[in-house]
């Protein structure tokens, strides 16, 4: 993404949020910029709990030095492109105490997700932008949705 753009920063958010749906696992998301210093610390909390880089602009006008390139790399760059970042975090959230169920949901809002029960209030289809999952619910967490709120790119759903 290129952080300078609102627009790739949303479009960004919104892949990882796919991604998430789908079942895939996210480790960290890369950013060029041709200055460095004019990307904020802002970016990283934007894409929180992502693991972020910036990887330097390459331009095609010219011939690439791919050795400076590299040795201009962050270590944070370097850790993602090494495949040695796990993502732990888990996209569903099971609160029995308040029968409550948070789902992690960056790059939507409210309005965008639909909402379904199936087999007698056992399991939970979430269905966001062009991706379904079925969240099987926890014996003492079954029932009907009570309702749902949109807080910091969570879905928190209430059963009763």
């Amino acid at each position: 993404m290129d952080p300078s753009k609102p627009t790739s920063i949303m479009s960004a958010l919104r892949y990882w949020g796919c991604a998430i749906q789908a079942g895939a696992s996210i480790c960290g998301a890369l950013g060029f910029s041709e200055n460095f210093s004019s990307v904020s610390q802002n970016m990283t909390e934007k894409m929180s709990p992502l693991y972020f880089a910036l990887l330097p602009y390459i331009s095609l006008n010219s011939l690439v030095d791919w050795d400076a390139i590299l040795n201009s790399l962050s270590d944070d760059a370097k850790h993602l492109l090494g495949g040695r970042t796990i993502s732990s975090n888990s996209s569903v959230l099971f609160d029995p105490k308040l029968k409550a169920v948070t789902l992690f949901m960056p790059g939507f809002d409210k309005s965008e997700i639909k909402l379904f029960q199936y087999r007698g209030g056992s399991e939970l289809l979430v269905e966001a932008g062009d991706q379904r999952r079925i969240i099987h619910l926890p014996p003492g967490m079954q029932g009907k949705v009570g309702g749902a709120k949109f807080v910091d790119r969570n879905l928190i759903v209430t059963l009763r």
